[in-house]
């Protein structure tokens, strides 16, 4: 049975003057709709690659009790520090104490207001990492620095190429090279990776995998562009442990999987239903009438 409405009909009293209030409700809808799925946190990454320290507007005031704040507590190897400047007049940070001094690892220079600057925490941070403003003495901070979990490298924000770009992961690695970059290739589901460092030796390149970002099983390994099928896999609490060696030149690095990160994450998925849910609303509320 087919139901519509006859365009003869659309020009009656009733349909433009007493469905005016309905069509105003069904924008009205439409719009908080949307506004809602706006105001949604866009959240998709519960590792945080940066770490904000904020200088807190008078902070020059030797008085103020509350100068660099910043809501972690520790960081590991690779973490970015960053430090904005929310004062009003101009900051300069480096790493070390008052008592003894600069430690030479950083010196962020003058950071004006509303300036930023940042520092990638190395191995050699690993422990206690203080830092103080040079100008203002008083203004100090510390964090504890510790080694990637199990002795691993970690690689941030893996994923942000695909999908939404919202769904990320922390990807923890073991070699004597260092991965510089990683990313998606959404046509062949594959996780690719660049490498550098110097080695004079072969090694093993041992990657900790989290399913979401890549699903097993694994249908290849690329060195170079060059298929391989020298490589372990095997599932730790969850987790795609691959183990691949590699030579001293090998600089390239691709794993082919049966998915990778989805197309469509948490926030394409909740406009989807939005505009569903609109949908819906309209045809409950707008007249139909059978022909004939």
């Amino acid at each position: 049975m087919i139901f519509c409405l006859r365009i003869e009909e659309l020009t009656e009293p009733r349909y433009l003057i007493s469905n005016i209030p309905r069509v105003v409700l069904v924008y009205k809808i439409a719009i908080a709709v949307a506004a809602i799925v706006l105001l949604i946190p866009l959240a998709g990454h519960s590792f945080a690659s940066n770490i904000e320290i904020d200088i807190h507007t008078g902070s020059a005031d030797q008085n103020q009790h509350l100068t660099f704040y910043t809501a972690a507590t520790s960081a590991y190897v690779g973490d970015v520090l960053q430090f904005g400047n929310g004062d009003t007049v101009s900051h300069e940070v480096v790493s070390g104490t008052p008592d003894a001094g600069p430690s030479g690892k950083f010196d962020s220079g003058t950071i004006n207001p509303g300036q930023y600057f940042t520092y990638t925490l190395t191995e050699y941070d690993v422990g206690t990492f203080t830092f103080y403003d040079k100008t203002y003495p008083w203004m100090t901070g510390s964090l504890v620095v510790q080694e990637a979990p199990g002795g691993y490298k970690v690689l941030h924000n893996v994923g942000a190429d695909a999908g939404d770009g919202k769904t990320t992961f922390d990807v923890q690695y073991q070699s004597v090279k260092n991965i510089i970059s990683a990313n998606i290739g959404a046509k062949d589901k594959s996780l690719n990776l660049m490498l550098v460092g110097q080695t004079t030796s072969n090694s093993d390149l041992v990657l900790r995998l989290p399913t979401g970002l890549i699903t097993p099983p694994f249908f290849g390994v690329q060195l170079d562009g060059q298929f391989t099928k020298n490589f372990t896999v095997s599932n730790e609490q969850g987790i795609e442990v691959v183990t691949i060696p590699i030579t001293p030149v090998t600089e390239q690095v691709s794993i082919v999987g049966t998915q990778v990160v989805p197309e469509f994450g948490p926030i394409a998925m909740m406009i989807l239903a939005a505009a569903v849910i609109t949908l819906v609303v309209l045809t409950r509320i707008t007249p139909i009438r059978k022909l004939g």
